[in-house]
């Protein structure tokens, strides 16, 4: 392949991801707290609470997704994630 090419294919991947995750405040108080009570058997999977937040709700960030500190990734996923009233 050419380097243009891979370049247009990289470029319409990333396109892809951003387009088709969530946004930031999109995740009802509802669905978050319904998602709290079974995570306790994404836990039980070894699954990191900000890990399965990302799988749960299609969310791409990083910081929580590889935080190991659950309080501080909840402290991010309200201030960020959850819809504002």
């Amino acid at each position: 392949m050419t380097e243009s090419v891979v370049f247009a294919n990289m470029t319409t991947d990333i396109m892809h991801t951003l387009y088709n995750t969530a946004k930031s405040n999109t995740v009802s108080m509802d669905n978050y707290l319904d998602w709290q009570k079974e995570y306790t058997f994404d836990a039980l999977k070894d699954l990191r609470y900000g890990q399965s937040f990302c799988n749960q709700f299609n969310v791409q960030d990083n910081r929580i997704f590889y935080e190991r500190d659950w309080f501080r990734c909840d402290v991010i996923i309200r201030s960020e994630w959850l819809e504002r009233p």
